[in-house]
């Protein structure tokens, strides 16, 4: 019986500082020895379970033009992989990972110049069918579908934002399409995609970085019988997105935390397997943690600093050591000050420490206490301005321009 066994990862983001510090014993910043590390831990588990296969899903750099360390680091892991192992190699390219100049090669690109063998890095959608040791296998690649292709050709220039999102889509699943037609069903067969699908459950981080032009691939696309497996990357929180696993539709995450918003998150990546069965061929696989730093937010008061014995039993120096620490002090305004130096010698043992004001809900709706909801809106508004200094300036032209406003909705009313 025939097994292909594989390792999904993706969204690496080498060159990822945020949270991160030089290390003087190295010289290189902390952040990029964490992500090497869970790096070294994916690969070296592929070695001990001789993969067949590393998907890598795309956003290998975190900038289109990484730093010589950061490209050297990541080349030496990949080489050191394929001359340790028998597995093959396949990369998509990211968003991250395209260059914005178009024609210009991606930092990624650098293994087919280097003649590295069992290493494929795929710019453009393709159907690649590629022979390990344990027999033939087809992967259906798809890189980011970027818009500035498209926005080249004259046909298209005169399209809005939201049409060529449309465009772009319809191009997504036209491909998926013709990539699955193209498979035979003889041979295990996996597309390996950088893209947003529908109802994916968004990290934080994307929250912030997924622009309402992006172009969203529905589930029911991916869901393609002629694929065992859908090794998916950009969403950083790993899931699945097809309950009956026919085939599992996968997101493997990030395999180190970018910031707090990830949080509470587990990181890894996939170990799966592809093997015939009477019925043909099925996937079984699991996710697997990386050794990621710990993020951990931390809510004090003033009440909290008073105690010295209390603070030792809440906040144990192994729990939070090595961690990324932020502290959430809360004070009634922004004249308060805080003890960072009590805060600092607390979490002494913390990788790094962001200590943040937060400022109580409660004293900020008395400070508007000589607003009432039985004042007009001009008195409300001229009650406003003598709060705020910097608005008096334009206090007249803001009384104008609300007058204005007040009568325009009343004349809309009326009507």
């Amino acid at each position: 019986m025939r097994k292909i066994k594989f390792i999904h990862l993706s969204d690496i983001h080498i060159g990822l500082q945020t949270h991160g510090k030089i290390n003087a014993a190295t010289g290189k910043n902390t952040r990029l020895e964490d992500i090497l590390k869970s790096l070294d831990f994916v690969f070296e588990y592929a070695q001990k379970e001789s993969v067949d296969l590393v998907l890598i899903a795309g956003d290998i750099f975190h900038r289109e033009n990484p730093q010589p360390t950061e490209e050297i680091e990541f080349s030496k892991r990949v080489l050191k992989l394929v001359q340790g192992s028998n597995a093959r190699v396949v990369m998509v390219l990211g968003n991250h990972d395209y260059p914005s100049a178009g024609g210009r090669a991606s930092a990624v690109e650098i293994f087919p110049a280097l003649d590295i063998n069992r290493v494929t890095i795929v710019r453009k959608p393709k159907l690649i069918n590629l022979n390990t040791e344990n027999g033939p296998v087809q992967i259906a690649c798809l890189p980011w579908a970027g818009r500035s292709g498209l926005l080249t050709k004259d046909e298209y220039k005169s399209l809005s934002s939201q049409e060529i999102q449309i465009e772009i889509e319809k191009r997504l699943i036209a491909i998926i399409r013709d990539l699955s037609l193209k498979t035979n069903k003889s041979d295990p067969a996996i597309l390996l995609a950088h893209l947003a699908a529908r109802d994916a459950k968004l990290s934080g981080t994307e929250r912030d970085t997924l622009t309402t032009t992006d172009p969203i691939v529905p589930v029911s696309e991916l869901n393609n019988k002629a694929f065992q497996y859908v090794a998916l990357g950009h969403i950083h929180r790993f899931q699945n997105l097809n309950k009956d696993d026919a085939p599992p539709i996968i997101y493997s995450g990030s395999i180190e935390r970018i910031d707090f918003t990830e949080e509470k998150e587990g990181k890894g990546f996939v170990l799966g397997e592809i093997f015939e069965s009477e019925d043909g061929w099925k996937c079984e696989y699991k996710f697997i943690e990386t050794p990621s730093r710990k993020f951990i937010t931390v809510e004090l008061d003033q009440s909290d600093l008073e105690t010295e014995e209390d603070l030792e039993k809440r906040f144990s120096k192994d729990d939070y050591s090595d961690a990324v620490v932020r502290v959430r002090y809360k004070v009634s305004g922004p004249s308060d000050k805080v003890d960072e130096k009590r805060i600092k010698s607390i979490f002494e043992s913390a990788q790094s420490l962001k200590i943040e004001k937060v400022f109580d809900k409660h004293e900020k709706v008395m400070r508007q206490a000589g607003l009432s909801k039985t004042m007009g809106l001009m008195e409300a508004l001229d009650k406003y301005i003598e709060t705020k200094p910097e608005l008096k300036s334009m206090a007249d032209e803001m009384k104008s321009y609300a007058e204005k406003l007040i009568r325009d909705n009343t004349d809309n009313t009326q009507d």
